[in-house]
């Protein structure tokens, strides 16, 4: 599958590394330069064990490339995966800019897009940001949820150290979506992984990461 990646961060670095070892074409998307840089170069951008051999041995493979053209990456994927950063305040809530950001770029992007498109976002988020997302990716692009588009809760369970390891062996995949063919296309990113998948609503999958994370 041709997939792009929104962030080239933790989260995002190791998914187009173990998404390009299952044999999937990845395009990492990020505003930074340095980081589309180092992922072209074929470095990882996080330390990580394992993930700098991966992502050298599959960017020489030609599995691997990076932009900082989200209209390049939505048009040459059927996939997007949104993993930018949604860190806490100091009051303990989640600053969402970042995702929605992500959200007027796709938009603009699938503007002139004439394929459906599906969005997995695996950021911590709260329930109703894919809602909200889809409205903003529905104003930017002209287009309607469901018929042009649709989205996926897919959140991840990494721990720092043991990332590439527990993307590999994952206590369980969580597909959240209104969408069923959504939902059972990013499903089939994990089929050969062991864990159950477990396909339900979009606000349960929301939900699920965050409490996970408390």
């Amino acid at each position: 599958m041709n997939i792009s990646i929104f962030g080239l961060g933790y989260v995002g670095c190791v998914s187009i590394g173990c998404l390009a070892k299952n044999g999937h074409h990845v395009v990492g998307v990020d505003v930074s330069q340095i980081k589309v840089d180092q992922i072209n170069d074929g470095k990882a951008t996080i330390i990580e064990k394992d993930i700098e051999e991966m992502i050298e041995e599959q960017r020489k493979k030609g599995n691997i490339e990076a932009t900082t053209d989200a209209t390049y990456a939505i048009e040459h994927s059927d996939l997007t995966i949104v993993a930018v950063g949604t860190p806490s305040s100091n009051k303990g809530h989640l600053n969402l800019d970042y995702i929605f950001k992500v959200a007027e770029a796709a938009g603009m992007a699938l503007r002139v897009k004439d394929r459906f498109h599906i969005i997995a976002i695996r950021s911590t988020i709260m329930p109703g940001t894919c809602d909200r997302f889809a409205s903003i990716v529905e104003q930017f692009s002209g287009k309607k949820r469901n018929i042009d588009f649709a989205m996926v809760s897919n959140p991840e369970f990494l721990r720092e150290g043991t990332a590439v390891h527990d993307y590999f062996h994952p206590p369980l995949t969580l597909v959240g979506s209104d969408n069923r063919m959504a939902a059972e296309t990013v499903a089939s990113l994990y089929r050969e992984l062991p864990g159950e998948i477990v396909l339900t609503d979009l606000k349960i999958g929301e939900i699920m990461k965050y409490v996970n994370n408390t």
